[in-house]
């Protein structure tokens, strides 16, 4: 093994002896910029230049790539290598890591190609069979109707790509010729084909990145496998049969993936309410193991609503329920749940479809009622102020509408941001936690915006800006005040992403609900200390800024149409809050009004089923009878909802359950395995309790493993149902508004599959190349991403791990007198320390460099009592009748 082997199987290990203080290696790289021999900067004309410090050598452009190559001398960076002798081991070791690194990123990047290409292969086979089998048989002589054939021909005749095209005079049929060998090696035919690329993405206006899309690239790849007979399809088509045919098979794909398993994990459907481009529209949604969401349709409510109807609950039950039906004559009872916001007629229509599907369960969206949590927090005046600065901050620096200041911010955070821009956020009460999220940015910002403020350009220049806003931003006490406040309800926005993850997290939820419940007393403390310090006159005059102005208000951008995400939603008005409580009883007051909603059955069958040792930990020590008896409930809805309350069949499903319950939490049973609960279970560190549940409860347990499979593999929210409006209204914009709601639904099922799909594809990528355990926050988290609140920890001392016994490969080196054997000795006891057993007063420790070969005991290590000369060492033999290890273990276990 080399060297570089070693360290890093060190650096993995986990420590119990702490080594002999070593040469401090220099900080970790995470790009090379960081290093202090590579220099990167402008020349008075502004251009790029970087140096090496070693060589001393200059280069054009920061290519980060060249520059790794550059100082690790090796070939393929397409740069000069480093001549210098002088790069010291240190140094070399990190430049290889990053190196290492760099190619660890290429190949996992090109993995996910191929994946991507895979995928676009498999599902290529399947359209072309089903397009061939549908496609009218054409004559030879037949010519493409105008319709059906695209003008590329102007384009790529104004480019001079097109050979032998004929003229005016000439006949429009096609002539054809038989490809000869100069064809296929014309020099020009790449440039040609290359221009004509870049010429349809620039002037259709289409986004650079389609040029090294997958998809693209597999369109240019089949073309070379066609004859120059080969007409490409008319818009007519297009928008057409290809469109339903293409339709059809991922909605049958869709169908077959929600499908798959549902037996054991089961489905959930969900769906959201949005006005798009004038348009009332309903999404129908499904989630399963296979597929986290699946677009079923789209509906256009303006034909019911014209035929004064309305979008009532029976309505909207309506829509779900032909859906559910055709999964349940599939597989029976397979949907389990059905998820809304809190708008009182979706709500309602859930009631309706659990009348109609008695084993169905009907919840909240997680994620809407922490959106309700902080609509009810920044109402309270305090929150209701920083919200207002932060509103004014981005209107004069982040929003554009003031020219000059915004061209200066964003100059200086190019310079606070090694180049890059980076601009504020915008936020607006319909977007969850929106100003929670602003206010993080702006406190990135703070060295940029203080930097603006203080600049000579903005000093000289005569803005339109309040003075009172400038003043308050360059105090201390403000960005102070606004890092407390934010850091206040920062964990609410990790319960919201949980929320809005597309994965199976409904063992986690409770778990989360509990340790915010924790968390805000801490929270409470911070509040209440700056509710006094915000009485101010620096604050107050704050208070009569005009919050109506058009620049503030919560729409978007004139330039699009606003989504309405929450068009049906109508939040609860707050209640009021006692004017005798404190700031932080205030948040902790409107916090109990919401939990409640996010505390379902299912969400505490979820916890109680967790095999997560945290969650697993939790519930055993918190479990009381109303957990139970909301396990009770769950169980009587999925299983026995048309059996009565006093049947034998109910009663020995419940009580079997509460038997194998009592076995899951004692590790009993078919739970009794080590291995099952080992940390280092892929299932367990990467969160996937249902996975765990399918492979080591299912087929040992009766009730409990089919009962955990269906409860820990749903979602808690519907964050998929709203960004699915994102992709609506990325298709129905500008000069395709008027898309019929039939070619918006199709095409958004399309395009919305395709992105997931390779949205999982890099999800599951990540996840392979991960180890770390599943990560549960608490306040030191919370407290080390904010200064005033991080507590400074030395950095840990290296540790390693120390086997006090002779191995199985010692006995065969231990006589082997060569450098391999040496060096494996000298890894395992090199640098150690023990007492003499027999003179516990001479404490002695091993050499971390050399060791001594003795004929007739093979190797020895050389131990060194303190104020020994270096030839003043002791051999210690390392064999079963010798006590060195012994002196060892006894050292390390004292």
């Amino acid at each position: 093994m080399s060297d570089t082997d070693d360290e890093e199987d060190a650096e993995d290990t986990e420590v119990e002896a702490i080594l002999s203080p070593a040469e401090t290696p220099p900080r970790k790289l995470n790009v090379i910029w960081e290093d202090d021999k590579i220099q990167k900067y402008l020349d008075d004309d502004g251009k790029q230049h970087w140096k090496c410090l070693w060589c001393c050598r200059t280069f054009q452009h920061w290519n980060a790539t060249k520059a790794l190559f550059h100082v690790n001398k090796e070939n393929g960076g397409e740069v000069r290598k480093c001549t210098s002798h002088a790069i010291d081991p240190l140094h070399k070791q990190a430049y290889k890591k990053l190196l290492q690194k760099y190619r660890q990123q290429k190949d996992s990047q090109k993995n996910l190609v191929e994946s991507k290409k895979r995928s676009s292969d498999e599902y290529l086979a399947t359209a072309s069979v089903a397009y061939t089998s549908r496609k009218k048989k054409v004559t030879p002589g037949t010519v493409p109707s105008p319709g059906e054939s695209p003008a590329a021909g102007q384009t790529q005749a104004q480019l001079g790509f097109l050979h032998g095209t004929p003229s005016s005079g000439q006949s429009t049929s096609p002539r054809y010729h038989q490809q000869k060998l100069g064809d296929v090696v014309d020099p020009q035919s790449e440039a040609s084909l290359t221009m004509a690329i870049a010429d349809l993405i620039h002037s259709c206006g289409l986004p650079f990145s389609l040029a090294s899309h997958h998809k693209f690239r597999r369109v240019l790849t089949l073309s070379k496998t066609v004859t120059k007979k080969y007409v490409p399809p008319g818009r007519n088509k297009v928008a057409g049969e290809l469109l339903d045919l293409n339709y059809q098979l991922y909605k049958q794909k869709n169908m077959e993936c929600l499908q798959k398993e549902a037996n054991i994990f089961g489905i959930t459907f969900f769906g959201d309410g949005a006005t798009v481009k004038k348009s009332p529209l309903i999404n129908i949604l499904a989630s399963s193991v296979h597929l986290p969401v699946g677009c079923l349709r789209i509906v256009d409510c303006s034909g019911h609503l014209e035929s004064d109807g309305h979008k009532d609950a029976t309505y909207i039950s309506s829509l779900f329920i032909p859906h559910i039906t055709e999964m349940e004559d599939k597989t029976p009872k397979c949907t389990d749940l059905v998820i809304f916001d809190g708008a009182s007629n979706v709500q309602k229509a859930g009631l309706l479809l659990e009348a109609k599907f008695p084993h169905l369960s009907v919840m909240h969206g997680a994620e809407h009622v922490i959106s309700l949590f902080f609509h009810d927090v920044f109402h309270l005046h305090e929150f209701a102020l920083l919200k207002r600065m932060n509103r004014r901050i981005y209107k004069y620096f982040g929003s554009g509408s003031m020219h000059s200041p915004y061209a200066i911010f964003s100059k200086h955070t190019r310079d606070h941001n090694s180049g890059k821009s980076i601009g504020l956020i915008r936020a607006a009460d319909t977007r969850m936690g929106g100003h929670v999220i602003s206010m993080l940015r702006t406190l990135r910002l703070k060295d940029a915006l203080l930097s603006t403020i203080s600049s000579a350009s903005f000093l000289q220049g005569k803005f339109k800006i309040e003075k009172k806003i400038v003043d308050v931003l360059k105090r201390e006490t403000t960005w102070e005040f606004m890092e407390k406040f934010v850091r206040a309800v920062f964990p609410v926005l990790i319960v919201l992403r949980l929320a809005d993850k597309k994965e199976p997290v409904m063992d986690k939820l409770y778990f989360y609900v509990r340790r915010m419940d924790k968390t805000l007393e801490k929270s409470k403390e911070i509040l209440d200390g700056l509710e006094l310090q915000m009485k101010g006159v620096s604050w107050r005059i704050l208070s009569d800024l005009d919050d109506n102005d058009a620049q503030l208000n919560d729409s978007e951008d004139s330039g699009s149409e606003r989504i309405d995400y929450d068009s049906d939603s109508t939040a609860e008005d707050c209640d009021a809050v006692g004017s005798t409580k404190t700031l932080g009883e205030k948040v902790i007051a409107l916090w109990e009004k919401r939990r409640d909603k996010l505390i379902s059955d299912y969400a505490i069958a979820g916890w109680l089923l967790s095999p997560m040792a945290e969650i697993r930990i939790d519930s055993h020590n918190n479990m009381t009878g109303v957990h139970r008896n909301a396990v009770v409930r769950l169980l009587k809805k999925m299983y026995g909802a048309e059996l009565a309350d006093d049947s034998d069949e109910l009663a020995g499903i419940l009580n079997t359950f509460w038997a194998e319950f009592e076995l899951f939490q004692n590790k009993l049973g078919p739970f009794d395995k080590a291995y099952i609960w080992n940390t280092t279970n892929s299932d367990l560190q990467l969160g996937k309790s249902h996975i765990w549940h399918k492979k080591n409860s299912f087929f040992d347990t009766k009730i409990l493993g089919k009962f955990a499979c269906r409860v820990c593999s749903k979602i808690v929210g519907i964050g998929s149902a709203e960004r699915n409006w994102g992709d609506v209204k990325h298709l129905k914009s500008m000069k395709r508004s008027h898309l019929s709601p039939e070619a918006v639904e199709k095409q958004a099922t399309i395009y919305g599959a395709s992105c997931m799909a390779d949205a999982a594809l890099a999800r599951e990528k990540a996840q392979e190349n991960t180890s770390d355990p599943y990560k549960f926050w608490d306040d030191e988290d919370f407290d080390s991403q904010f200064d005033m609140f991080a507590v400074q920890k030395q950095p840990s001392a290296k540790k390693r791990y120390i086997k006090c016994y002779l191995e199985s490969w010692e006995k065969d080196h231990v006589r082997k007198h060569d450098d391999v054997s040496k060096a494996k000795f000298l890894k395992k006891y090199g640098g150690l320390e023990f007492d003499d057993i027999d003179h516990l007063d001479q404490h002695y420790k091993i050499d971390n460099h050399d060791m001594d070969y003795r004929r007739g005991s093979g190797w020895c290590v050389k131990a060194y009592t303190d104020g020994d000369k270096p030839e003043d060492w002791t051999p210690w033999v390392i064999n079963y009748e010798e006590a060195l290890h012994t002196c060892l273990a006894t050292y390390y276990t004292k």
